[in-house]
């Protein structure tokens, strides 16, 4: 058990637009599924979606970074769909099948307790973004919780006040949570 001293939740939300209290005065997407829909008089597309996933990928690693975690292990894993739904869903969406290849391969062979690299996060973030798993992420040094809606929870023995004003320059939100981190976690 790691003890784990700072949380934050990172977002794609800017002050205008949080989704969960319904109360943002900007209307915006919340899932990957809203691609093809329009906001704010303009289509949601792939490319804007892809942006915003790149950014979160770079974002965890920062705090990787910044928490000395060359490597996460999945501590929790909740894995429902099947790699022909998956692969369905890609198409569907707009995805290039052929460019989504590696992160299929990788939701073939990820499981529970299994040892992901920092160059490997990239896959496991797509997956759960684009809600094709659940996973919860751990080191010695930090963890990695997927929310609905495009949060990520992050937990850290550090402070990390340079991953977290490096992630705010990506145009994200990042929060500190209160103690204590109000849902269960494996810490």
């Amino acid at each position: 058990m790691i003890n784990i001293n700072y949380f934050w939740q990172i977002s794609k939300y800017k002050d205008d637009e949080y989704p969960l209290n319904q109360q943002g005065g900007s209307p915006t997407w919340t899932s990957v599924s809203d691609i093809g829909t329009r906001y704010n008089r303009r289509i949601f597309t792939v490319n804007e979606y892809l942006t915003m996933e790149e950014t979160f990928i770079k974002a965890i690693q920062v705090f990787m970074t910044s928490s000395t975690s060359t490597k996460l292990m999945v501590k929790q894993l909740e894995k429902s769909l099947s790699l022909e739904v998956i692969e369905d869903d890609i198409v569907k969406k707009g995805f290039s099948l052929e460019e989504s290849k590696e992160m299929l391969n990788y939701f073939q062979i990820v499981e529970q307790g299994m040892s992901i690299s920092f160059a490997e996060v990239e896959f496991i973030i797509r997956l759960a973004l684009r809600e094709y798993i659940w996973v919860e992420l751990e080191s010695e040094t930090m963890f990695v919780r997927f929310d609905y809606d495009y949060y990520v929870d992050i937990g850290s023995t550090e402070r990390c006040d340079e991953a977290v004003k490096q992630v705010c320059k990506m145009n994200m939100s990042v929060n500190l949570w209160d103690k204590p981190y109000p849902f269960s976690s494996s810490t």
